[in-house]
């Protein structure tokens, strides 16, 4: 009876190790789910934000003759000054830039934004907005490859099949529906390609910076917004002038412009750039597919564009590459929820 007795407290330690192992490891997956849920809720944010840009710039293209040089300049230089001013009201200390992030904060700003302002600017005028939309959506595929390669995200076979149905549903709602209407031009072929390629080293650059340190996401976006905003000013300054900083704008205009910042530019980059916190840089370039069949509703109801049966049959794929891509993040997170409790099941 006495070995009886002692065997007890022996064991309860161990149980009470395993039980807390359990609790602990259930509890991460929660924290786990709920950070995810806030991912697709920024990233949503910012396909929503994004939708609205045409409405922005069409009048101040067409009706103010904006070049889109000038668009992105006054973008950046209207942004950039008041994330500072922000910065040194609530987080001073985010000035502090280390000497491995002056380089990777002066190449993302160049050729996350400024760059990639210029290339989808040219891929605009030379193929025309449709057929730029769908080859500017060719992202997802090449920060997939370069979330693989930089920072080994694991690529699964449903992530290649929502990738490609995206692709098909984006280039449907542009309107985009034979391989001709791609291939006649091959120069617009390729600058249409340099602007996702360009959008997808702004997501994966946004990726890293995500995981250098606690930096927040508006202090990115105030160097990065900063050094894009000098850039543009030397390439404006060479192409277009002094006409770069004398925009012709009534009133009117400037609300637009203010508008176009702090709205689509500084709402939506913010989103994003939060959600790759997150979310794997992938998930992440996927769910901004939304936006295309997004603007198409925006067009319809706000401007009375209709949609074409084509448009709906590629917002119903967008939708289902979405869904796909959800249903996949779903399954591993069963999957490693059932990996976990199996542990805590075995060290019972």
């Amino acid at each position: 009876m006495q070995d009886a007795d002692h065997e007890y407290p022996i064991m309860e330690p161990v149980v009470g190790r395993a039980e807390h192992s359990n609790d602990s490891s259930k509890g991460h997956i929660m924290r786990r789910g709920i950070a995810v849920r806030r991912g697709v809720l920024f990233t949503l944010g910012a396909t929503a934000f994004w939708s609205t840009t045409g409405l922005f710039i069409d009048p101040l293209v067409s009706a103010y003759a904006l070049t889109p040089v000038q668009v992105s300049f006054w973008r950046a230089l209207l942004v950039a000054p008041a994330l500072g001013l922000f910065i040194a009201w609530r987080q001073p200390d985010a000035f502090r830039l280390s000497r491995r992030e002056i380089p990777y904060y002066m190449v993302y700003g160049l050729v996350g934004i400024a760059i990639f302002n210029v290339v989808w600017s040219a891929s605009v005028q030379i193929n025309k907005a449709a057929v730029a939309t769908a080859l500017i959506y060719s992202s997802p595929v090449f920060v997939t490859l370069g979330a693989r390669a930089f920072f080994r995200e694991q690529l699964r076979l449903i992530q290649c099949l929502a990738i490609g149905v995206n692709v098909v549903g984006c280039a449907l709602v542009a309107g985009v529906t034979t391989p001709g209407a791609l291939l006649h031009n091959p120069a617009g072929l390729g600058l249409g390609l340099a602007s996702g390629v360009a959008f997808a080293a702004y997501t994966l650059f946004g990726k890293g910076a995500t995981r250098m340190g606690s930096r927040s996401a508006l202090s990115i976006l105030f160097y990065i917004f900063t050094i894009s905003a000098l850039g543009l000013l030397g390439w404006g300054l060479l192409t277009e002038g002094l006409a770069l900083v004398q925009p012709h704008l009534d009133k009117w205009g400037w609300c637009l412009l203010l508008g176009l910042s702090f709205g689509p530019t500084l709402g939506g980059y913010a989103c994003f750039t939060a959600s790759l916190r997150t979310l794997p840089a992938g998930t992440v370039s996927l769910l901004t597919t939304l936006e295309p069949p997004i603007t198409a509703v925006l067009a319809f109801l706000l401007l009375g564009r209709a949609m074409t049966v084509v448009q709906w049959l590629g917002t119903a794929l967008i939708m289902a590459g979405v869904i796909l891509i959800q249903a996949g993040g779903v399954q591993a997170r069963w999957a490693s929820q059932s990996t976990v409790i199996t542990a805590a099941a075995t060290d019972l």
